[in-house]
């Protein structure tokens, strides 16, 4: 990619064009690949998860999850246009950067934080039930469930209104001779067509952000303790009860492993319905916590790069030996953390479908069922008429006068008797 004028013209500055180039690699293809792959996946979760076969409690937080997924990867797939380096406009650009800055970026984390609470309930309600699983039956049910989705979307809600009130955006626009890059919050270019200002055309230009004043008290506050409700603290629950739910499987294991061999060595009866039947549902709830643990596990390795890239830790670790990372490295670091984060909120539907086998054919019959059907429909009525009886020459009516004839014939052999 050519060298940019409006950067090389300023000695010092923090936007370097190798770093640039990476980043519209990863903003223009990986980003935008990922956000429409996981859509994809979520509306399959979504055309599963919302068949009447799986109607447990554990389910419906899964449909919350998959439904937050996907509004997360939709949120955020605006940026990955203003930040792929498209746009040559500045009006254009400047109207996209107030979108991404105060409706799609707030509502990705919105949508996010949801994401995380409804993950760190269903942990919850797995170990209460596994570990106390006859007291909490009354808890573990679908109408439980969506109450607790609710009030979770609510409280979300409510916390995230600060995001809204984002930073008071201007835009900056001068000759290449004068234009400081430093100050710019995003990446500047060179003007290619104005709709305003045809003097414009040829200049650098640049979106700078200032902090509303009447905030700054508010949001020094506000995103540490968003960092610690969203972020430290669910880290902290989800890998200690994940960690209790793999013990649990381990045990699991055995008992199933225990019980397959105790079957081969005795022979079933027609007697063993009964037990057949509590078998299974343990082996679902099995898979299902599985499901649950593998799905844990990637979401803590994902928030682990997130805690690691806030910007006021990151800063506050590099400042003395490396100043200059903040501006350089740590676009880098958000990146690949951004990357994290998309396939966190993608890759759920192939852990359902490797560790939960119910979901696996719930799928099969959700989609493979219906061309089926389709299939002996068409084949029916080409064997019917247009009236819808049987035409002549079918072989449902040749069977059936071949059946009338013999019929006749051994009638008529009683008559000679």
């Amino acid at each position: 990619m050519t060298q940019n004028s409006c950067v090389s013209n300023n000695n010092g500055t923090a936007h370097s064009d190798a770093l640039h180039n990476f980043e519209i690699i990863g903003y223009r293809y990986v980003l935008s690949t990922i956000c429409i792959f996981g859509i994809v996946c979520n509306l399959l979760n979504l055309c599963v998860l919302l068949q009447r076969r799986l109607k447990e409690s554990p389910y419906t937080y899964l449909t919350g999850l998959a439904f937050a997924d996907m509004l997360t990867l939709i949120s955020i797939s605006p940026a990955s246009i203003v930040r792929s380096d498209y746009i040559r406009n500045e009006n254009i650009f400047y109207l996209l950067s107030r979108l991404e800055s105060q409706i799609y970026m707030p509502l990705a984390n919105y949508f996010g934080q949801v994401s995380i609470m409804i993950t760190v309930a269903l942990t919850v309600e797995r170990y209460l039930f596994t570990t106390y699983p006859l007291h909490t039956q009354r808890f573990c049910k679908p109408s439980y469930a969506r109450r607790v989705i609710a009030i979770i979307v609510i409280l979300c809600a409510l916390t995230s209104i600060p995001r809204f009130l984002g930073d008071r955006l201007e835009k900056y626009v001068n000759i290449q001779e004068n234009f400081r890059s430093s100050q710019c919050a995003t990446y500047p270019f060179a003007i290619e067509s104005s709709s305003i200002n045809s003097s414009f055309i040829g200049q650098c230009f640049c979106v700078i952000s200032h902090p509303r004043q009447k905030l700054i008290r508010l949001r020094s506050y506000y995103y540490p303790t968003m960092l610690v409700i969203n972020q430290i603290l669910p880290f902290a629950i989800l890998l200690c009860l994940n960690l209790s739910l793999i013990h649990r499987v381990q045990l699991s294991n055995r008992f199933i492993l225990d019980d397959l061999i105790t079957r081969q060595q005795h022979s079933l009866t027609s007697t063993a319905t009964t037990p057949t039947i509590k078998q299974k549902r343990l082996r679902d709830e099995h898979r299902l916590t599985k499901t649950l643990v593998a799905v844990v596990i990637v979401f803590l390795i994902c928030n682990t790069f997130t805690i690691i890239s806030y910007p006021s830790l990151v800063q506050f670790v590099t400042k003395r030996k490396y100043p200059n990372y903040i501006n350089l490295g740590f676009r880098i670091q958000k990146l690949i953390t951004n990357i994290m984060l998309l396939l966190n909120y993608s890759i759920n539907f192939f852990f359902y479908c490797a560790f939960n086998q119910k979901f696996l054919d719930t799928l099969k019959t959700t989609f493979f069922s219906k061309k089926c059907i389709c299939c002996r429909y068409s084949t029916t009525r080409d064997l019917t008429s247009p009236h819808g009886q049987l035409s002549n020459n079918s072989p449902f009516d040749s069977r059936s006068k071949t059946y009338q004839h013999r019929m006749n014939n051994a009638s008529t052999r009683h008559n000679e008797f």
